[in-house]
């Protein structure tokens, strides 16, 4: 990632900004939010958005990912893990 993809990221709004994110990483930015915030909320259009990028193999891959970060985030979370 560039400097400016990481500061896009801490901006609202800035994770649409297709002059640094490719089409594949903002649907990958888009489906993170989705499943972070409102994982009951992912519909089959979700996945079909990233089906035009990304093989089966590979979002079933983003999907364990971002389910495993945010598994990690709860833990550490609920158990006040301290940082650093």
């Amino acid at each position: 990632m560039t400097e400016e993809q990481i500061a896009a990221l801490k901006d609202p709004g800035g994770r649409r900004r297709s002059d640094i994110f490719s089409p594949a990483e903002q649907a990958i930015l888009r489906f993170t939010d989705l499943l972070t915030s409102r994982p009951g909320n992912v519909e089959q259009g979700d996945l079909d958005a990233l089906a035009q990028h990304f093989s089966s193999e590979q979002i079933l891959e983003i999907v364990i990912v971002i389910a495993t970060a945010n598994w990690t985030n709860r833990v550490n979370d609920g158990a006040q893990t301290p940082v650093g």
